[in-house]
């Protein structure tokens, strides 16, 4: 049986995945549902557009009642940006 924090995970990522499916892309390490990595591009018509970022989202077995580590990652094109 699952914990109340996976089924408040599985819930959240399927809805991400329905209503954010052109923007984000989500892909758990070793299929943890406590460790995700979303992906995503810079919007477009700023300064990031074109840009590749990722976030990496770490819950606790508390997930919903305390805060989660999220780390942020640029994966950026250093010769763009040296003209």
């Amino acid at each position: 049986m699952q914990s109340r924090m996976a089924k408040r995970l599985q819930k959240d990522l399927e809805q991400m995945q329905k209503s954010y499916t052109d923007q984000f892309n989500v892909r758990m390490p070793n299929n943890d549902i406590k460790h995700w990595i979303v992906a995503f591009e810079g919007a477009k018509g700023t300064l990031y557009q074109g840009e590749k970022f990722e976030l990496q989202f770490k819950f606790s077995n508390d997930y919903v009642e305390i805060l989660i580590l999220i780390q942020l990652f640029f994966l950026m094109k250093l010769a763009n940006r040296i003209s």
